[in-house]
């Protein structure tokens, strides 16, 4: 017998009863009807251990082999409040920049929008397009990979984590979309011209095609990504994977991250280092360094992010 005490008001204590075969899963499930059935997924199992709460991810804990250490022992039981899955997450975030940019490069193409609201930097459609196209094509990517690529280690997030997530999105990525009115734009086309000169890419085809190459590699990693996690799964390893050591990975600790970063790098110059493009482009790449770093912890190694062997 097992006693599960409340660390929420929405929750009752209760008792239940495990055995040697008893999963996670069961445990939430019990919980659930014990408390008018709330979702299985608003609840964290935790146990004590040096006055910490640790919680509970593996059925091993509940395994027969530790089955004498649980009996009689207290575990706890927190709601997380209303909770949505990470897929319609990664799904609503992505579609804050699809429907931004739909809206705003539809009305500069509207002559009475642009007499109202462009700045004076002369118009330019074809720029327009062209980023219009490229934005559209990385999001659809993105609704893509996460509808049917994509496979997330749990289930469902706290539903606030939603106007939280889709703020990078919505906000910074949509900001980018001033520029179809000519707002954001601090260098001469003079001065662009100036330094894609210096860095031999005064050709736009060739930006473009470095783009897209980005973009097919980043969508190569997702897949090799998600291939690898069926295979991790059907070895046991569901929860404590181990990283890839072949390949691109051998040299890069997130190889999706360095993709993604170089694809937004180029869209910027492309954009002619469009202040809100540059600056989309800073706080996601420091964020995804961040990411990095941390799977370098977690895996103990030392790999690149951003070029191998070096950054």
């Amino acid at each position: 017998m097992v006693t599960v005490e409340s660390r929420s008001k929405s929750l009752r204590s209760c008792e239940l009863q495990l055995d040697g075969k008893t999963s996670l899963d069961d445990v939430l499930v019990q919980i659930s009807k014990q408390n008018k059935g709330i979702s299985k997924h608003r609840l964290r199992l935790t146990y004590l251990k040096e006055n910490k709460q640790v919680p509970i991810i593996e059925d091993a804990f509940f395994s027969k082999d530790d089955g004498a250490s649980i009996s009689g022992m207290t575990l706890y039981v927190k709601d997380l409040g209303p909770q949505i899955s990470w897929r319609l997450v990664f799904f609503i975030e992505y579609l804050g920049p699809i429907l931004i940019h739909s809206a705003l490069y539809y009305l500069s193409t509207k002559s009475a929008a642009r007499e109202r609201f462009h700045s004076r930097r002369p118009y330019d459609p074809f720029l327009n397009q062209v980023a219009y196209i490229l934005v559209m094509g990385h999001y659809f990517k993105r609704e893509f990979e996460t509808l049917f690529v994509h496979q997330f280690s749990l289930a469902t997030m706290p539903l606030f984590n939603v106007f939280k997530n889709s703020f990078h999105y919505w906000i910074l990525n949509g900001a980018i979309s001033f520029g179809y009115f000519g707002y954001g734009f601090l260098l001469s086309n003079e001065r662009v011209y100036e330094v894609l000169d210096t860095l031999r890419l005064t050709k736009l085809s060739t930006l473009i095609a470095l783009f897209a190459l980005a973009e097919t590699w980043n969508f190569y990693i997702h897949v090799r990504l998600r291939v690898w996690g069926d295979q991790q799964k059907a070895l046991g390893n569901a929860k404590k994977r181990v990283p890839i050591n072949d390949g691109v990975f051998k040299a890069l600790v997130a190889p999706n991250y360095t993709f993604e970063v170089w694809a937004w790098i180029f869209f910027t110059v492309i954009f002619k280092f469009n202040f809100f493009g540059v600056l989309f482009l800073t706080v996601s790449t420091t964020q995804m360094y961040l990411w990095a770093q941390k799977k370098n912890k977690k895996y103990g190694t030392r790999r690149a992010f951003l070029i191998p062997y070096i950054v």
